[in-house]
């Protein structure tokens, strides 16, 4: 058989495997098996992760591609299975196949203008082995680079794309306007599913995401003992994948509630992230580096842990179900990373007196 017809049926294999439930069901097992070791709140994390993919293989509802900063209680309450390509981007990083996707994307010559974590997801798209999304929804904010992408990948797909084009200031008209972009979202929503939105379900997912939210400022709080219970590494690894997938279901309640007490246990315990702890960071910007590095290693070597990360910070207010579009428009505009640089730097100044910080990356 020539190479490229062997290629061919390769690629024509794989592709079927990717998007098969199964795949999944079974993905999980074998993960479970892997890290049997690992903790409770890990495990955790991989259910939702093969629980997500698994659902959108069987397209029982729309699935729907997004990215981290468009609110996840949205999606759930319109009763949606939202796909998130950044954050799955980096699960592949992480088991070293960014590589091959990102030549994929670059051999249809995407460069480096547009992030690798991008180049990973539209290499995945050009290689047809993703969940097909129904739709998408995005929000402009904070990388430039995604708005672009999903622009490409609903051209790919033949699907809509509803951009939630969030203002630069946090007032009363930015709101206003957030507040229609939503409201038509969600009445277009309704138009291709038949279903209107049930404030049954709002109310649910609105409850859901503010015991989670309690939960995760419960784990800043134990963060600032001495020694660190938690490494920002590790946050901002499986858990910074929860922190923007999972608010507003179960299972995200769930995760967090776990994680939680598993770190008390830790501060109980006097137990640190590491041993000796001489230094504390401040880790700026929503993501680790994935490439090869010694970053990790100098900073054990050193005896410094990441105490806090400030994309794990809780910037929103409490979600008020019965002032749903203003409280989302408001979860939105609050958050510190848009708009003027003072008020992150008011936030990155908070969190080094919070955390005792001695030093920033």
């Amino acid at each position: 058989m020539p190479d490229n017809h062997k290629d061919n049926f390769k690629s024509t294999l794989i592709k079927k495997i990717a998007k098969n439930s199964n795949t999944y069901k079974i993905g999980n097992i074998g993960s479970k098996i892997y890290f049997r070791k690992s903790s409770k709140s890990f495990k955790l994390w991989l259910d939702f992760l093969f629980y997500q993919l698994k659902e959108a293989c069987k397209k029982r509802k729309l699935v729907v591609w997004t990215n981290i900063y468009t609110p996840s209680e949205l999606l759930y309450a319109l009763d949606l299975m939202p796909i998130y390509p950044e954050l799955i981007s980096g699960v592949l990083a992480s088991v070293g196949l960014a590589s091959y996707f990102i030549e994929t994307a670059e051999s249809k010559f995407y460069t480096t203008d547009l992030c690798s974590f991008y180049r990973i997801a539209t290499g995945l798209t050009l290689k047809d082995w993703f969940p097909k999304p129904d739709l998408i929804i995005s929000s402009s904010q904070l990388c430039d680079g995604s708005t672009k992408f999903f622009h490409n990948v609903s051209k790919y797909y033949n699907c809509g794309h509803y951009l939630i084009d969030t203002p630069y200031y946090d007032n009363l008209n930015s709101q206003k306007y957030l507040i229609s972009q939503l409201k038509e979202i969600a009445h277009k929503i309704a138009e291709i599913t038949g279903k209107q939105l049930d404030n049954k379900r709002l109310n649910y997912a609105f409850d859901l995401s503010n015991q989670t939210r309690e939960y995760i400022i419960k784990i800043s709080k134990l963060r600032e003992n001495i020694p660190s219970p938690l490494s920002g590494w590790d946050a901002m690894a499986y858990i910074l994948y929860m922190f923007f997938s999972s608010l507003g279901t179960e299972r995200g309640w769930e995760f967090y509630r776990t994680l939680y007490q598993e770190i008390k246990e830790k501060v109980d315990q006097g137990i640190g992230a590491i041993k000796e702890e001489r230094h504390r960071i401040l880790w700026l910007h929503q993501i680790r580096p994935y490439y090869q590095n010694e970053i990790m290693q100098n900073l054990r070597e050193n005896r410094a842990v990441i105490s806090f990360e400030e994309v794990s910070y809780v910037y929103w207010s409490v979600l008020d179900p019965q002032r749903p579009w203003e409280s989302l428009a408001q979860k939105i505009t609050s958050n510190f990373g848009i708009g003027p640089i003072e008020r992150r730097i008011k936030t990155v100044y908070d969190l080094v007196k919070r955390y005792k910080v001695d030093g920033v990356i």
